[in-house]
C-alpha cells in the first residue's frame, strides 16, 4: 500500500500578517478603552474634589455671616470681629479674614495666624459686593450690616455667585 503524500499543515504568510494586524487593532482598541477609563476616572476625581471644596467654602461663608459678626470688607477682603459675635462654629476665633489671593483663592486666616486655608482655588476675577437698601457698595465699612453680600467670580467663561443674607 502505497501513502499518500500530504502537505504540511500551517499557516500561510497571508494568514499570519491577517492574524497578527486583526491581533494589533484589537491591543489597540483595550488601550484606547483602558486610557479613556483613566481619563474619565481623573477628570470625576477633579469633579469631586471641585464640588467638595465649593461646599466647604460655601459652608465657612454661610457660618461667617449667620454669626451676626461686624464686619468690613471691600472688593477683596472681608475682616470679621468674631469676639462679640456668636461665632460657636469657630470656637475661640477673634477674628476672620478672608482674602482674594493674587494666585486666584480665596484665603481663610483665623485670628493673625500667618498660616492660612484654601477655601476656593481657581477663581477668576472673584469679588465680594455689599447690597444694602437696593443699593451696591464697593466696600463696607459701618456698623450696621448690608442686606447682603454678594461673591462673585468668573468660572470657565461663566459668571457665578452667592448671596449671603446678613440680616
Amino acid at each position: 500500500m502505497r501513502q499518500s503524500i500530504t502537505q504540511d499543515s500551517g499557516f500561510t504568510l497571508i494568514e499570519m500578517l491577517l492574524a497578527l494586524s486583526i491581533f494589533s487593532l484589537m491591543l489597540l482598541f483595550t488601550y484606547q478603552t483602558i486610557v479613556s477609563s483613566a481619563d474619565a476616572k481623573r477628570r470625576v476625581s477633579e469633579s469631586v474634589g471641585q464640588q467638595s471644596e465649593l461646599r466647604s467654602a460655601y459652608r465657612t461663608l454661610s457660618n461667617a455671616f449667620a454669626s451676626k459678626a461686624i464686619f468690613i470688607g471691600d472688593k477683596s477682603s472681608i475682616d470679621f470681629d468674631l469676639s462679640s459675635a456668636d461665632s460657636a462654629w469657630l470656637e475661640g476665633a477673634d477674628r476672620l479674614s478672608l482674602v482674594f489671593s493674587k494666585d486666584q483663592s480665596l484665603l481663610a486666616f483665623v485670628d493673625d495666624e500667618a498660616q492660612a486655608s484654601r477655601l476656593l482655588s481657581s477663581i477668576n476675577q472673584a469679588q465680594f459686593g455689599y447690597i444694602h437698601g437696593g443699593l451696591r457698595y464697593r466696600q463696607w465699612d459701618k456698623t450696621q450690616r448690608p442686606d447682603l453680600v454678594v461673591l462673585s467670580w468668573n468660572e470657565q467663561g461663566e459668571l457665578q455667585r452667592w448671596q449671603f443674607d446678613t440680616r
